[in-house]
């Protein structure tokens, strides 16, 4: 026994050591051979061998469901690695890397299979036993690998078709305005303000002005754009900031505040955002103090 342990030992290191860098890759293939070396190589000699060994024990005095125990003895140290090294355990399936544990305990029970238990490789049994280290590299790496695959194709198709464009309908005259867009594939990341300023006597460059005699509904559009939009504008009412929130392209602006350029945050569904800004003229002047 304890040749073929030493052999199913020594092949399994090497294939998770081979396989690993590249299923659960870092910064480079070299980079990950080498921490995994280190940290990996000595799990899999303090955890991964005696536990081998141990499997071999065990099932040599058992008499029935021989595979499925010596799976079982495999997995669940492998396990308990995982959830000690990735606690919380609840989180662990959205944790790539937690699965790395239970991965190499699966390559040691193939190659276990293969050269201890010499199972018979032409029979049905050995084409699931060779799935099962993917079923666990999927279980662990395929939601990144769908968020990821979706985020580059998302980013794609928002290359293609180009930023939102956005244009203000004001009593029945369309006016363009100039825009900052951003996205990014999680909705994490883009900064921005959300304070809106006082307008001066004179005009502002890049912002687009209107007058307001009494509560209006801005219509707002966005060429290029997909679904939906949520429109939140920032002013500031004289006495303290405000936030308005609006589903779709239109949203209710009061016309009892000072005179400012109001801030227009607009989201999409799909993580675009467009900022901007539009001056609003009431005749409650601020001569450009700031609020």
């Amino acid at each position: 026994m304890i040749k073929n342990k030493l052999k199913v030992s020594f092949i399994s290191i090497l294939l998770v050591l081979l396989l690993a860098p590249i299923l659960f890759p870092l910064e480079s293939y070299f980079q990950a051979m080498v921490i995994y070396s280190l940290i990996g190589g000595a799990l899999m000699l303090l955890v991964g061998v005696p536990v081998t060994f141990l499997a071999g024990v065990i099932t040599k005095r058992t008499k029935r469901s021989i595979h499925l125990v010596n799976f079982m003895i495999h997995i669940l140290p492998a396990l308990l690695v995982s959830i000690k090294m990735f606690s919380p355990a609840s989180t662990l399936l959205s944790m790539p890397y937690a699965g790395l544990p239970i991965f190499a305990s699966t390559v040691f029970y193939v190659v276990d299979e293969v050269i201890y238990q010499k199972i018979d490789l032409k029979g049905r049994l050995v084409k699931g036993i060779f799935l099962i280290p993917i079923a666990v590299f999927l279980l662990f790496v395929g939601p990144s690998l769908f968020t990821g695959f979706s985020s580059h194709l998302t980013a794609t198709q928002i290359k293609e078709k180009g930023s939102p464009k956005v244009s203000l309908t004001f009593l029945g005259e369309k006016i363009p305005i100039k825009s900052s867009y951003c996205w990014t594939s999680d909705g994490e990341g883009c900064v921005y303000g959300t304070e809106p300023f006082p307008l001066p006597e004179e005009k502002v460059n890049n912002v687009e002005e209107i007058t307001m005699t009494s509560p209006a509904t801005l219509d707002f559009s966005f060429e290029n754009s997909e679904g939906e939009p949520t429109i939140y504008a920032y002013y500031h009412d004289g006495k303290d900031f405000k936030e308005i929130e609006e589903a779709g392209n239109k949203i209710n602006i009061p016309n009892d505040i000072p005179e400012q350029a109001i801030k227009f945050v607009v989201k999409w569904d799909n993580n675009e955002i467009v900022k901007f800004f539009v001056g609003v003229r009431t005749g409650i002047l601020t001569n450009g103090r700031t609020f």
